[in-house]
């Protein structure tokens, strides 16, 4: 996505606006009492692990409290592992590990 700048001359520039982190490259939201997998960023680490619906059970064996927990949780320094017990829209679980990586989000 982005954003059009004009200047007084009525030129139009373009304004990319990204930030980087350090995770897996998912959105997260919470529904109900369960935490699910909204979108996988294109080209992440979670690409082909994860998908939207998913539904995330555990992190590393924990079970977070919060959204925010559940997303610091998710994060870490590249090159490590996270491990996340998920149950997919029709009912099955499984554990999926997935190494961290540096993750550029645009909006």
């Amino acid at each position: 996505m982005y954003r059009m700048g004009s200047t007084d001359c009525g030129a139009h520039h373009r304004v990319d606006r990204a930030y980087t982190y350090s995770g897996i490259g998912v959105v997260i939201e919470r529904h109900r009492d369960e935490v699910v997998v909204r979108r996988v960023l294109r080209g992440s680490p979670a690409t082909g692990k994860l998908h939207p619906g998913m539904h995330l059970v555990a992190v590393d064996g924990e079970n977070p409290p919060s959204l925010e927990a559940w997303a610091a949780s998710i994060r870490g320094a590249p090159g490590t592992t996270v491990d996340l017990d998920v149950q997919t829209p029709c009912g099955r679980t499984k554990t999926v590990s997935i190494t961290r990586d540096i993750v550029r989000m645009s909006y």
